[in-house]
């Protein structure tokens, strides 16, 4: 992975600066082509003494090549015309290769970033990346398979959408009997546009077919994802 990471210095209006930071500029930024993943925050705390910066802001590309090439895109320009409209103390970027990740050989390199994009959309960056860092020599290959194989090529397949993938992939699972992974499908589901009903719909049509105790299972499965998430 290529991370970058922009550095603002306070501003003469804080005010003006957060208020046009999240309506108006990071909008466009999350357009940058191949960008993979991102995030902000305005409590930067310092150790001893004041943190000298007001805002800091993260991103990732599969490399550098890729977050060249989004710099010199349309919205790249963009992005960096638009700086000087809120941050008065002007910004300082780094970028560098993050190795937290050992990548595929080259060849594969597209399907491991492609999937683990999906991956983090699906299941949220700080779970997706957590699952890669705690890998261990012995499981390393198997995550990285996952990500390759199941994100990379089935999941980034346009023939049938993410939210039919979503219903397919809980009905499977309900049939298999595999409560820690409907449970993870479950909050997907909701993050690839299935609605609460829909949901309960798989679960008793899958019943119908996988029999009534694996049915009585995923509801009981579903409903602590529910309350877990205050929609119950």
């Amino acid at each position: 992975m290529h991370k970058v990471v922009v550095l603002y210095p306070p501003p003469k209006d804080p005010a003006h600066f957060k208020k046009y930071y999240e309506e108006t500029h990071l909008p466009i930024a999350a357009q940058l082509p191949g960008l993979l993943s991102s995030r902000y925050t305005f409590a930067v705390e310092g150790a001893g003494s004041p943190s000298p910066y007001f805002c800091i802001w993260e991103g990732q590309f599969a490399d550098a090549a890729a977050f060249g090439a989004a710099m010199q895109s349309p919205v790249g320009q963009k992005v960096a015309a638009d700086v000087p409209n809120y941050a008065t103390g002007g910004a300082t970027v780094l970028h560098f290769d993050d190795k937290a990740f050992a990548l595929p050989p080259q060849g594969e390199k597209e399907k491991f970033s492609a999937g683990l994009a999906i991956r983090r959309d699906m299941f949220g960056t700080a779970n997706a990346d957590q699952v890669l860092q705690s890998a261990t020599d012995f499981n390393r290959p198997l995550q990285e398979m996952v990500t390759r194989y199941c994100f990379g090529e089935a999941w980034a397949n346009s023939l049938l959408d993410r939210r039919t993938r979503s219903m397919l992939t809980m009905a499977l699972l309900v049939a298999l009997n595999r409560p820690n992974q409907l449970k993870g499908h479950v909050r997907a589901a909701f993050k690839n546009g299935v609605t609460k009903d829909e949901i309960r719909e798989v679960l008793l049509h899958s019943m119908i077919y996988a029999g009534v105790p694996a049915g009585v299972d995923s509801f009981n499965h579903a409903m602590d994802v529910l309350k877990e998430l205050g929609l119950q």
